[in-house]
């Protein structure tokens, strides 16, 4: 049992969960009514009248494969799209038409599924931001800001008051450190040390840390959260979990959208399920579990093997899922395409890579494993030449790369699948697609190269004139797998690619990554946080512990070895 289905079960000994569906929110307010929504991009339906409600200090999720409407459904409600048509009612209030920042004022607030934070602010000035919209003494002008006349002599009458502020101002300031303080402090010891730090030098789960800290900070009468556990290991989930029940116990109000089903039975009184933009079924966990039609939907029928009906969807991530087929090991005599020698990088004083010695063969899947903060991207802006090393090498095909530059060895054959995707959102998929091979010659081959990501993604093709932005998170995946084969790689890194997947995308992005080796004999290094996935399709492994590699071997011995668990959990040696 994991401590997370270790929580959902504590969690149903202290709730018992209502077994009648017509129970949803009876008692309580509507805070929510969501109307027959319709969103469509560039002739796509991405979400096809669909109507739900949340009651008064509910937790509502809405869940679904990749692709099925839930993060557009979301962006509707907080302003980013405007919706086709349908009604959005947030208390009484019609926000269809309204601003992003008109419907954050009243009172709705969200976090998104990469994590956005404001990377050359500090902590501190992150939560800050948060209760902006709050502040009346600091702010007396901030209803002429939308009069494009009237806004900047108010602008400058703001900085005015903040740099002499009177009584009533100094009195806001201070109740403002104060909560900016209790917010810091609600996250235990993680952002305690860091309140000064710029946000661009935090781990990824500090980033998400203080984008829900900001979120929450002014006490939203809705909080929207977007994937908020995406890219966090599961000490780092189940505390973000225990917060958040925290916060539902307290009688808060939660639009979730997620994918780790334990996280999701744990929080939600309701669940929603989406599949192709539309309500496939809804109802209390324990029903929605057990549909066929989401098991269907969700994990793909039995490709990854029919649920048990006493445990349903909430066993998505124990599931004892047949391991992918290893294709015939690799020759010990491959040469290696990429060699890194007892490399030391560091970001000014502080070190975050210790003598890091790592390989990958011809023709290899490599997993880099490790948790967060412990220098797997640091290793693959190293490969690419975003960092220098100030001991060692990095040898690419025989050759230092040492004064290489990035464009350089992207020339060279070695390509990057970021974090997060990085797509262009404002340019199409054929645009994005495009981008990748700006380092070649335009002609008749870039265009037959095209055609093959489209063969090879055929949901690409039929998105191939849509605003990339517009695409869920699966097939801006995707999209990044293409971008980075138009430059004819010889290896590609690969970081987190299944984070924010639903399982069964988890499964067509590893089968993706394996065939890019088995199709096409791409070498591939594969940074990961979850090494059951990795290590499924991987040859070989590397496990990172502080800036230092602590395990190695073959991937199915990696696989059976417990020190790869203690690694996670900061206590190999």
């Amino acid at each position: 049992m994991t401590a997370e289905t270790q929580i959902v079960a504590d969690y149903a000994q202290r709730h018992d969960e209502p077994h009648d569906e017509h129970e949803h929110g009876a008692d309580s307010p509507v805070v929510l009514d969501i109307k027959k929504l319709d969103k469509s991009f560039s002739g796509v339906h991405a979400v096809n009248n669909t109507s739900f409600t949340i009651h008064q200090g509910e937790v509502v999720s809405i869940i679904g494969p990749n692709g099925s409407g839930k993060s557009t459904t979301i962006n509707m409600i907080s302003g980013l799209f405007n919706p086709d048509s349908g009604e959005i009612v947030f208390e009484g209030k019609h926000l269809e038409r309204m601003k992003q920042r008109e419907i954050s004022d009243a009172g709705v607030a969200r976090t998104f599924q990469n994590g956005r934070v404001f990377g050359t602010m500090s902590v501190n000035d992150n939560l800050e931001m948060g209760l902006h919209k709050k502040m009346e003494s600091g702010r007396p002008f901030k209803q002429l800001q939308d009069y494009p006349f009237a806004k900047w002599p108010s602008l400058v009458g703001e900085l005015g008051l903040n740099l002499m502020p009177g009584p009533k101002t100094r009195k806001e300031m201070n109740a403002v450190t104060r909560q900016v303080s209790n917010q810091v402090q609600s996250f235990g010891d993680h952002l305690v040390d860091m309140v000064d730090h710029l946000t661009y030098s935090l781990s990824y789960a500090n980033k998400r840390r203080t984008e829900i800290g900001r979120s929450m900070i002014a006490s939203p009468h809705l909080l929207c959260l977007d994937e908020p556990t995406a890219g966090m290991n599961q000490n780092e989930t189940e505390e973000v979990m225990q917060l958040l029940l925290k916060l539902k116990s307290e009688g808060n109000t939660m639009l979730l959208v997620e994918h780790k089903m334990d996280f999701v039975m744990a929080l939600s009184d309701w669940i929603i399920v989406m599949d192709n933009g539309a309500i496939i079924s809804e109802g209390v966990p324990s029903k929605v579990r057990n549909d066929p039609k989401v098991i269907n939907a969700y994990l793909g029928g039995d490709k990854r093997g029919q649920p048990q009906t006493d445990e349903g969807i909430a066993a998505v991530n124990e599931a004892d899922a047949e391991p992918i087929p290893h294709r015939m090991p690799i020759s010990a005599d491959a040469p290696y395409i990429l060699d890194m020698q007892h490399t030391d990088v560091y970001y000014g004083p502080v070190q975050a890579l210790y003598d890091v010695s790592l390989n990958v063969r011809e023709g290899q899947i490599v997993s880099l494993l490790g948790g967060n903060a412990v220098g797997k991207s640091t290793t693959m802006r190293t490969i690419l030449g975003l960092l220098s090393p100030k001991d060692g090498k990095v040898i690419y095909e025989g050759k230092d790369l040492r004064g290489v530059s990035t464009e350089n060895r992207v020339r060279s054959g070695i390509a990057s699948v970021p974090e997060a995707r990085r797509i262009f959102p404002e340019m199409t998929v054929t645009e994005n697609l495009l981008s990748g091979a700006y380092i070649r010659k335009r002609g008749k081959d870039i265009v037959s190269d095209v055609d093959d990501v489209f063969v090879r993604f055929p949901r690409l093709k039929e998105r191939r004139n849509q605003m990339a932005g517009t695409l869920s998170g699966g097939e801006q995946q995707m999209l990044a797998f293409g971008r980075a084969l138009m430059s004819k790689p010889k290896l590609i890194c690969m970081d987190e690619p299944t984070m924010g997947l639903s399982p069964k995308l988890v499964d067509e992005v590893l089968a993706a990554v394996k065939s890019l080796r088995d199709e096409l004999g791409i070498s591939i290094l594969l940074i990961e946080q979850q090494a059951d996935l990795a290590l499924s399709i991987a040859d070989y492994g590397f496990v990172l512990l502080n800036g230092k590699i602590v395990l190695e071997g073959s991937a199915r011995h990696l696989a059976a070895d417990s020190g790869v668990q203690e690694a996670y959990l900061g206590k190999a040696q």
